[in-house]
């Protein structure tokens, strides 16, 4: 294996692997990557932190540092320009998914390093993250945000944290800062889902130092997801329907798939079913019930992913003949967390930027003509007001407008970030091609 070779780059002291490279305390941003080892990973990489003031421009304010992880380029190259992975929810940390770096998509690190930042918040990076509200990640049929829950969170986290500070915005300035500090000339963006959010900012506020975008599933400065998660989940359910519909063994084993969903809502309406389930996290058991606004939720979540899309079917037609052991065993409440969801994080991005841009009464009316009725959509947004963070200003939602050569992905089934999406994006976006594949959803599998 061939590490990339790390030198003293624009004045800033990178590395003693390149001999020469004289350590001189010349500028505040700067670091040393070390070599370093991380869980279920056999191979060497690169670990750094780099500190960022919590506050920009204040004068006294925390500072943070970032959790940075290099997977180093497989063959030297003179291009300064890692592959930066930007990744979704938001609450993920970045550093988590180094493995696949290593195993999977080695082919990316060729020439380029992979560099991996843990966004301030999540990971490594002064993570903001509550047991109490880890269950909503866990299943889809309890309440999502418990308002007891949310304010013990809130204060608890208040505490450690400027939580109006954990913005996208935040995060580009955190990403340039990183890039300067580890001495990279540009940067390759790679957004997937929120992440494309992330990297949107970057564009808007450090175009001269972006080589590359690839924005896979878009999630624009505008999204409101109390708003579009119905009407894009209930576009993605009807066309999983005319699917079934075109293939004979599925229409005649499920007709009415349509009525079928009718039918169990309007039951759980009049009467929600208790049940017990397992917390995979604690192996608790706890009491909870199944509602419509829950199985509405696991269906729409159940749409982001081809394998457990193609079990809905069998999924409704049971839960309408009184069977719900399908619909719990697709739930993700059966499985283990893949790995942790910094959830005081998320709350503090999606409340300003996108959950209290929307009012009580566009929600309810959002949902609509939908399979998904207005309960959590104003659950998110109770939340938020309990949460305390301002709402984004409108420099923060505007369309990016740049000319830095940009990749656009969409996937036709997605109930999520559907290519609709993609195509107001790539207006602001000189330089952009928009390539939207059929019969893909937000998750590849």
């Amino acid at each position: 294996m061939t590490h990339r070779r790390w030198g003293c780059v624009a004045g800033l002291v990178l590395s003693v692997l390149t001999p020469g490279c004289r350590a001189e305390r010349i500028a505040t941003e700067r670091v040393v990557p070390r070599p370093c080892f991380l869980p279920g990973i056999t191979e060497r990489l690169l670990c750094a932190e780099v500190r960022v003031p919590e506050v920009r421009g204040a004068a006294d304010t925390r500072m943070l540092s970032l959790r940075v992880v290099v997977v180093p380029a497989l063959r030297a190259s003179p291009m300064n320009a890692p592959w930066v992975e930007l990744v979704g929810g938001p609450g993920n940390a970045a550093t988590d998914f180094a493995r696949q770096f290593v195993e999977d998509l080695a082919y990316i690190r060729e020439t380029h390093d992979v560099l991996l930042v843990d966004q301030r918040g999540t990971g490594g990076s002064n993570p903001l993250y509550c047991a109490e509200l880890a269950l909503h990640q866990v299943s889809s049929l309890p309440p999502r945000f418990p308002a007891a829950a949310v304010e013990a969170c809130r204060a608890r986290l208040a505490a450690q944290a400027a939580l109006e500070h954990y913005t996208s915005a935040d995060a580009a300035d955190d990403l340039d800062a990183v890039r300067q500090a580890l001495g990279y000339e540009t940067l390759n963006l790679f957004g997937s889902s929120y992440g494309t959010r992330v990297a949107l900012e970057y564009l808007r506020r450090h175009p001269d130092h972006a080589r590359s975008a690839i924005l896979w599933g878009v999630v624009p400065p505008d999204f409101q997801r109390p708003l579009w998660y119905p009407r894009d989940g209930q576009a993605a359910f009807d066309r999983l329907v005319a699917d079934c519909a075109q293939e004979p063994a599925c229409e005649r084993a499920f007709p009415a798939i349509t009525a079928d969903l009718k039918r169990v809502l309007a039951r759980l309406d009049a009467e929600p079913v208790p049940i017990v389930l397992v917390d995979p996290s604690t192996q608790r058991e706890f009491a909870t019930t199944i509602t419509s606004a829950g199985v509405a939720q696991a269906i729409w979540s159940a749409l982001a992913e081809p394998d457990r899309a193609r079990q809905l079917p069998l999924v409704i037609h049971a839960a309408a003949e009184g069977d719900y052991a399908p619909l719990r065993a697709l739930d993700v409440a059966t499985r283990p967390p893949r790995r942790r969801y910094y959830n005081g994080m998320h709350l503090s991005v999606v409340c300003g930027e996108e959950v209290l841009q929307s009012s009580a009464e566009a929600i309810a009316a959002a949902s609509s003509g939908s399979f998904m009725n207005a309960e959590r959509g104003l659950e998110y947004r109770e939340a938020c007001l309990r949460w305390k963070v301002p709402r984004a200003d409108e420099t923060e939602t505007a369309s990016v407008v740049s000319r830095v050569p940009t990749l656009i992905v969409s996937g036709e089934l997605d109930p999520i970030t559907p290519p609709r999406w993609g195509i107001a994006t790539a207006a602001g976006l000189a330089n952009s091609r928009h390539l939207v594949v059929p019969h893909l959803s937000h998750e590849a599998s």
